[in-house]
């Protein structure tokens, strides 16, 4: 009897064989999760990237390519009511125009656009559901884009999740449980990065080449660096 008790009893030698093949497991499954989590951060990432430009590609309001009921770009015809500029580090040019449809508003513009928009000059005006995203006056045009901030915010918080659970999945099996900080503190620092990343990319109307490359990239060599950290 004692004898088939001792053979029911795993062996000294298979217990770290099962701890090591449970230590796999979950890090497959983190691996599995930081991944489709940072896939599902990049497709959030470039849907909002289209709706930042989808003015770009819009029909004009009224045109014969404007289907009626959907989006269109609508023009309109504002006037220069005021200008100045600001300096910093370095100039900073602002001109304001006031159209019929709404009282004036100030828009960046680079210096060109300045200087040949006097007071008094007439402006085109682009809108896109009911926001300025354009204006334009000589042949000169400046975009008026406007802030991403909330869609920035769940593309970074996504990022950084992938990349804290990626770390975690690949330095699982050798450091346990110790990694769990480190990865948190390179996840945040992450979707810090990618937060500000999201609003330079999405106002910088880039390729679309640099516009996959430059994210990923810098997720790959932000998740790479923590684990190296945590390996050393």
């Amino acid at each position: 009897m004692n004898a088939l008790i001792m053979d029911a009893k795993p062996s000294a030698r298979s217990r770290p064989t099962r701890a090591r093949a449970a230590r796999l497991l979950v890090a497959g499954l983190l691996l599995a999760a930081g991944l489709a989590t940072t896939v599902l951060g990049f497709r959030w990432f470039l849907d909002a990237n289209d709706v930042a430009n989808a003015y770009r590609s819009a029909p004009v309001c009224g045109s014969a390519e404007h289907t009626p009921g959907t989006d269109c770009a609508r023009r309109e015809t504002g006037k220069v009511t005021n200008r100045h500029t600001v300096e910093g580090d370095g100039t900073t040019y602002y001109v304001t125009v006031a159209r019929e449809t709404a009282p004036g508003h100030r828009y960046e513009v680079d210096r060109d656009f300045y200087r040949a928009a006097k007071v008094g000059t007439d402006v085109a005006v682009t809108t896109f559901r009911g926001r300025v995203v354009e204006v334009a006056s000589g042949g000169h045009r400046s975009p008026n884009p406007g802030t991403p901030w909330l869609s920035s915010l769940k593309v970074a918080l996504l990022a950084g999740l992938g990349a804290a659970l990626t770390i975690t999945a690949l330095t699982w099996v050798q450091e346990g449980s110790v990694v769990l900080s480190f990865a948190t503190v390179m996840g945040g620092f992450t979707a810090g990065t990618a937060m500000l990343g999201c609003l330079v990319i999405m106002t910088a109307q880039l390729p679309v080449a640099a516009l996959l490359a430059i994210p990923a990239l810098g997720w790959l060599f932000m998740t790479a660096c923590g684990v190296m950290v945590i390996r050393d």
